[in-house]
Formats: C-alpha cells, sequence, structure tokens
C-alpha cells in the first residue's frame, strides 16, 4: 500500500466547508429574495422563472450538504489513515480528496451560473 506524507497534504477542507457554507447562506438570501418578487410580480413568466430558482436553489442546497458530509466523512477517514500509518495517508485517501476538490469546483462554477442568471431576473422583473 502506498502512502504519502502527512505534511505533503495541503489541508483545504476548511477552505471548501467555509465556501460551501457561505454559497449555502447566499443561497438563502436568493430564496428570501425570489420570494419578495413572487409577491410583488404575479405574471406568468415571472412565475414560471420563479419556480425554475426555487428548484435550481433546493438542488443546489442538496448538492452542497452531499458536499459538505463527503468532506467531514473524507476528514474523519483520512485522520484514521493518518494515525494508523504513523503520520501518512493512503493514496487512495489522495484520491478521493482530489474528487472532492473537483466536486467543490463544479459547485463553485454552477452557483457562479445560478447567480449570474438570477441577478439578470432580478433586474428584468424590479
Amino acid at each position: 500500500m502506498q502512502t504519502t506524507s502527512v505534511k505533503k497534504i495541503d489541508n483545504r477542507h476548511s477552505e471548501w466547508k467555509s465556501l460551501l457554507g457561505f454559497y449555502k447562506d447566499e443561497l438563502e438570501v436568493f430564496k428570501n429574495r425570489l420570494a419578495e418578487v413572487v409577491e410583488k410580480n404575479t405574471s406568468k413568466e415571472t412565475m414560471q422563472m420563479a419556480e425554475h430558482f426555487q428548484n435550481q436553489f433546493i438542488i443546489q442546497a442538496e448538492n452542497i450538504d452531499i458536499l459538505l458530509h463527503d468532506i467531514n466523512e473524507h476528514l474523519h477517514l483520512l485522520a484514521n489513515n493518518i494515525q494508523q500509518h504513523g503520520g501518512h495517508a493512503n493514496k487512495d485517501q489522495m484520491l478521493t480528496r482530489d474528487l472532492l476538490r473537483s466536486g467543490v469546483e463544479k459547485e463553485q462554477e454552477i452557483f457562479r451560473q445560478i447567480k449570474t442568471e438570477f441577478m439578470r431576473f432580478l433586474s428584468k422583473v424590479m
């Protein structure tokens, strides 16, 4: 079994968790803003777009929850692995970390797209 020194592991987990927490908070702000828009504008087009955004916000919040769970689980497994192998992590744990990083990066891009689209929508209906 190949391992890598714990010194080579840059701990981005906390950064990821903070970023995802921020996105989740932003989604709540977006939901509240959407509710305000729906109260003031009940046109069919606005309601369709509101439903679209509501669904997107729900999906992204669920994806964030999954990522946060996976990050926490990975931290737990990584800590156990390092403890069992005298300060070294199994290479498989590093591959998992790379997958998590990729997932966070994907979520960042999706969040940016949704935010941009939502801001355009708000500018049209406000």
